[in-house]
């Protein structure tokens, strides 16, 4: 391929020597990429050898001018050559096999390169040919190049092949200016420095080709990644929904998920994950989680949709995922609504009483207690209404316990019926009721619990033989002015209850500032009755300690161990 009329000046050779080191850059850039790697790296060593040939010939040459032997300068630029063209061979194999080795066909050209090394010693040292010796000069090239050509060729099918196809016609075309100098015809020496630039931009176009190539098949691994996923999903017993994480947009929902929350296929993408949540602050704490651990798993989630009447709940198990080059929200949901149905079933049930549906007695003492510290917090008054339905033995006597349980559920549901929202109505036991009144003084609540009274006068209850019955119940006020404690507003205000019922039943009485004194001193006399009544033995106060070794000399019971 060299025209050692490079050598010939200055400005030629370092054209050349330029063009070269653009080829050499060019060619340990590209060999980077491991399926280039083999056969750019034999083409440089090829262009290398190759020069230096070139360069070696020019000595020849000289030396022939000058009259001196030129059989070693021959026989070395020869073997240059033919190193160049081993090069080249392995290279159009490389290109070849496909492979970043290509070593399974470069036997071949080895065994090629020994039987030119013995025919270049043979006729420049053993038997000096000089037709042969400059035949040799143009075979050994013009062989490497079609090899080449053909090397590159196979590359053609290649999905980007750009490269391969603009050094192949370099090559083409430097095989037949190889071909032109069998008949005395030579081209100009800028040939080489300038097939030197070309197959730089080859090599370049070739990297690029083998990494839009690798970009492709990334491509169509993601797709076929993708279409995994969808097909699994697709396939999940579970509602599956993947949503952009950059919008919230839904990008993939099963058939489950579309049938459970309500979503139009065709309209897809115009929905958004956040609008299901029927709690702002549920969606909140889920996003939460999932940026701090990736991932969450068994999440509880309200969840509302266009198709359902009401709020229904979810188990969600969330975390992140590259899906079409974005990073997405993969959520897996299961129904949970019959379970936390259940679990409220089983809690109401827990606070209420079986009969007339209102608070039980635990509740009301529990849920007091937080109501009693909030208003004393806010400098709020309150207070307790204590009821009982008056003779109401009687009533379950003449009409039968069913008749007697109608009566407490009528007056149950006339309580909550007249009552605010906020108060507090709790079945305390048998046929007593307890309110408690936020915000409420004794003045306020003696009047509300009056009203409370005539309306329930007025109920009407039939028995089973369609007989009307009429109630009217006792009610015993007490305030935030007597107790801050829960069990002490309850004794009090049933103390005000038995006033009530000692004073004629069906009516309201308020135990006072005064009543609280007299309860108190009664309180401490009882105490003292049943403390005159404790047998000795449990007087710790009066009684000293009994011990069974009384009397008994505790060296006695040392020394009996002897």
């Amino acid at each position: 391929m060299g025209n050692f009329e490079i050598f010939a000046h200055t400005g030629g050779l370092t054209f050349t020597l330029f063009a070269l080191g653009c080829l050499l850059i060019s060619g340990i850039l590209s060999a980077r990429e491991k399926r280039l790697l083999s056969p750019i790296s034999f083409l440089l060593a090829a262009f290398v050898f190759d020069f230096f040939g070139t360069g070696v010939e020019k000595i020849a040459v000289e030396a022939f001018d000058k009259g001196n032997a030129i059989e070693t300068y021959v026989m070395f630029e020869l073997l240059l050559f033919l190193v160049a063209m081993i090069f080249m061979s392995s290279a159009a194999s490389s290109f070849i096999s496909g492979s970043s080795e290509g070593k399974g066909s470069l036997l071949p050209v080895w065994i090629l390169g020994i039987i030119g090394g013995v025919a270049v010693i043979l006729f420049t040292l053993i038997i000096p040919a000089g037709d042969i010796v400059n035949r040799m000069r143009l075979i050994f090239p013009l062989v490497s190049f079609l090899y080449l050509a053909v090397g590159l060729a196979a590359r053609f099918s290649d999905a980007n092949s750009d490269g391969y196809i603009l050094a192949f016609g370099i090559t083409v075309v430097l095989a037949v200016i190889v071909g032109l100098k069998f008949f005395n015809i030579y081209t100009p020496w800028y040939v080489t420095p300038m097939s030197y630039i070309l197959y730089a931009i080859s090599f370049l176009l070739m990297k690029s080709n083998a990494v839009e190539s690798k970009l492709k098949k990334a491509e169509q691994d993601i797709a076929k990644y993708n279409q995994r996923i969808e097909e699994i999903i697709k396939s999940s017993p579970f509602p599956i929904i993947i949503s952009r994480l950059s919008d919230d947009r839904i990008i993939l929902a099963n058939n489950n998920a579309v049938k459970l929350f309500g979503i139009d296929t065709k309209k897809l993408e115009h929905y958004h994950l956040k609008d299901f949540f029927a709690d702002s602050d549920n969606r909140r704490l889920l996003l939460e989680r999932i940026e701090e651990q990736k991932e969450v798993q068994d999440f509880e989630v309200l969840i509302k949709t266009p198709t359902a009447e009401t709020p229904f709940w979810l188990l969600t198990s969330a975390n992140i995922i590259d899906y079409n080059y974005d990073l997405a929200l993969y959520s897996a949901f299961q129904d949970i609504t019959s379970r936390k149905n259940r679990e409220a079933l089983l809690q109401n049930q827990a606070i209420r009483d079986p009969l007339t549906s209102l608070y039980n007695r635990r509740y009301f003492e529990e849920e007091v207690k937080k109501q009693i510290l909030k208003a004393k917090s806010r400098g709020l008054p309150y207070s307790v209404l204590m009821l009982d339905a008056d003779f109401f033995k009687k009533v379950n006597d003449t009409y039968g316990h069913k008749t007697g349980d109608k009566v407490l559920i009528e007056l149950a549901a006339r309580a909550e019926k007249a009552l605010r929202d906020k108060d507090i109505v709790a079945r305390y036991g048998g046929e007593e009721f307890v309110v408690f009144l936020p915000e409420i003084n004794s003045a306020q609540a003696y009047k509300v619990a009056d009203r409370l009274r005539q309306s329930i006068a007025s109920i009407i209850v039939y028995s089973d033989n369609n007989q009307e019955v009429r109630f009217t119940v006792s009610v015993g006020v007490s305030s935030s002015e007597i107790s801050d404690n829960v069990d002490t507003l309850v004794k009090t205000a049933d103390e005000a209850l038995y006033k009530a019922k000692q004073n004629g039943r069906n009516r309201v009485e308020v135990f006072t500032k005064e009543d609280l004194k007299n309860f108190i001193s009664q309180s401490e006399q009882m105490i003292k009755e049943e403390k005159k009544n404790l047998h000795p033995i449990y007087d710790k106060e009066n009684t000293a300690e009994i011990s069974l070794l009384d009397g008994v000399d505790t060296k006695d019971i040392a020394g009996s161990g002897e």
